[in-house]
């Protein structure tokens, strides 16, 4: 039988797992893994048992590459976006870097991931930061692939689709509120008691509990703190004013 493929999308390091997880847990069906990556078997991915017309994938496309990156065709995506400045210092976090010299040469994605993850080490957080902003601001997939856009591309090439786009912010602050509007753009009802259930099974304090005693050094990297506003003690009085230059009239979600 054909499944309903719901896409759940995010720029890096804007929530897509925490979101992903919990899309799939409040209508009750599988969290498949990766659009585009379907053989794949990610460690986040959960709920197989789950007997659904539906499955969820998680994605970092842009708009563009969304629709050629899979054969399977979607239902229905969501996109959930966050403050470009808290995503800057999550992904300083998340990220292995590799040293200022090395970071400019295009061999960069040919260091395998366990020479980087040495590298990250010798890199200052200062550096992590600078090489953030410019992934943000412009793109830099000598990070990570998925960042070879800039956070405005990303967001603006799903604006006036046919897309649910959720705030992380939002998501935090009025969960409950935010399940609804995604339940109704899905076109499912579900009681109180179970979305109740899926808000507190899915929450940034249960998830790390859960996720402790996996080996998997990525899975407990992903949920870090679920917190926002961070930027603002993190960041420089230039560089709050630099992304206040470029993104000030990019969007009406952040005031920058």
């Amino acid at each position: 039988m054909n499944k309903k493929n719901i896409i759940i999308i995010g720029y890096p390091k804007s929530g897509t797992t925490w979101l992903s997880r919990l899309v799939a847990e409040l209508i009750s069906c599988p969290l498949r893994g990766d659009w585009g990556f379907e053989a794949l078997n990610p460690p986040y991915r959960e709920g197989t048992e789950r007997d659904s017309d539906y499955q969820c994938f998680k994605s970092h496309h842009i708009y563009s590459d969304l629709m050629d990156a899979s054969t399977l065709k979607f239902h229905r995506a969501i996109y959930i976006v966050r403050d470009p400045r808290d995503v800057v210092v999550s992904g300083c976090y998340y990220f292995s870097f590799l040293p200022k010299l090395l970071a400019k040469k295009n061999t960069a994605a040919k260091i395998n991931p366990i020479l980087r993850k040495t590298y990250n080490k010798l890199v200052s957080k200062k550096e992590k930061k600078r090489q953030m902003i410019k992934a943000v601001l412009s793109g830099n997939k000598n990070i990570d692939p998925w960042l070879g856009f800039s956070w405005k591309e990303h967001y603006n090439s799903y604006r006036n689709k046919n897309i649910l786009i959720v705030k992380y912010e939002d998501l935090i602050d009025a969960t409950e509120l935010e399940c609804l509007k995604i339940l109704d753009h899905l076109g499912i009802t579900q009681t109180r008691e179970h979305i109740l259930s899926s808000i507190e099974n899915q929450s940034f304090q249960n998830r790390r509990l859960m996720d402790v005693d996996k080996s998997d050094s990525h899975q407990k990297k992903l949920l870090r703190k679920g917190t926002y506003g961070n930027w603002k003690k993190e960041f420089s009085k230039n560089e709050k004013s630099l992304f206040k230059d470029r993104l000030k009239k990019s969007s009406d979600l952040y005031k920058f």
